[in-house]
Formats: C-alpha cells, structure tokens, sequence
C-alpha cells in the first residue's frame, strides 16, 4: 500500500497495488459466472480487504492491478473495475443482511428474555410466600440470576456483536467505490 500525497482540498489516497502473474487471476478459477458476476480470488481479496482495514475513513481508495497483457484477451479494464466494484458491493450487501438478521434475533431473544426474567421474578415472589425463608429467599436469587442469564444473548448482540460486522459492511461499501486501474506490464 502506497499513500500518494494530497492538497488540503482532497482527501487522502490510499492505494493499493496488487501485482499478479495474469489478470485472470485475480478472479477465482472455479467460479463460471460471467466477468461482472465473478468473485475475487480468497487471497486477493484478504490482501485488498487488510490494506484497505487500516487505511483512514477519510482516504480515497484506490486499487492498482499490474498484470501482463498477454493472456489477457476479452478482459477490458472497464469491465475489470465494474466486476470489482460489483463484487464487493455484492459483499457490502450479504453483510448488511446479516446485520439485519442479527437484529431481528436479537429483537427475538430480548423479547424472551424479558418474559423469561419476568416468569422468574414471579415465580421467585411465589416461591417467597410459600418457602420457608431460608429457601424462598435462595429460589428468590436462584431464579433471578436465571432470568438474567436467559438475557445474556440479546445483551451480547446489542453490545458486541454487530459493531464489528456493520464496520466490515461499511469498509466493503468503500471498496465498492473505489477507483480501479489496470497497469500492464
């Protein structure tokens, strides 16, 4: 990753240059779809992801192919670009689902949680007037700490879980708009 300099009145370059042995290569060999439909290789698509990770929000960024020509028959640069943006908006896309999945989980497992907590809090009153003390008050904490734990999963999504896979969804979404040039060597 190389960072080209910038003015105060652009954003900064973040570029990345891939260097490969022939341009088909940057495309996974068992995928049939057409050029535009086609997934990136795994390891190419790590190596553009990673870099991409810690370049700054505000960077623009930019990807740099340098491949022989030769081989490369049928494979236009413009069709080059518009297969990789597509691609990672395509990923952009199945992460903004699962965020929303998630969610909807979430808002699912809450919702039993909190009934769950509230049947366990009844049953713990229930279980204090008709105890004797010393047990009532041990089925009291016993089935509180039940019903919370019971909450222990809608908590972890709502706090934890999601932040990382929106950022990745947002990261995917900057890749989609990045600009892609293709070097021949």
């Amino acid at each position: 990753m190389a960072a080209a300099p910038h003015s105060p009145h652009h954003p900064p370059l973040c570029r990345i240059e891939i260097h490969l042995p022939a341009l088909h290569e940057l495309f996974n060999a068992l995928d049939p779809s057409p050029l535009v439909g086609r997934d990136i290789d795994d390891r190419v698509e790590e190596f553009i992801v990673e870099t991409a990770r810690d370049a700054p929000s505000s960077a623009e960024i930019e990807l740099v192919i340098s491949a022989p020509t030769e081989g490369a028959a049928g494979l236009d640069h413009g069709d080059i670009e518009a297969a990789v943006r597509a691609y990672f908006a395509y990923l952009r896309d199945v992460q903004h689902d699962r965020v929303r999945r998630l969610m909807r989980d979430g808002r699912r497992a809450a919702l039993f949680g909190v009934g769950f907590l509230a049947v366990c809090t009844g049953l713990g009153q229930l279980a204090r007037t008709l105890a004797p003390e010393a047990v009532g008050e041990f089925l009291v904490e016993g089935l509180l700490i039940i019903g919370w734990v019971a909450n222990w999963r809608p908590v972890e999504i709502f706090l934890y879980e999601w932040r990382p896979m929106a950022s990745r969804g947002r990261l995917y979404d900057r890749l989609s708009r990045m600009r892609v040039v293709v070097q021949p060597r």
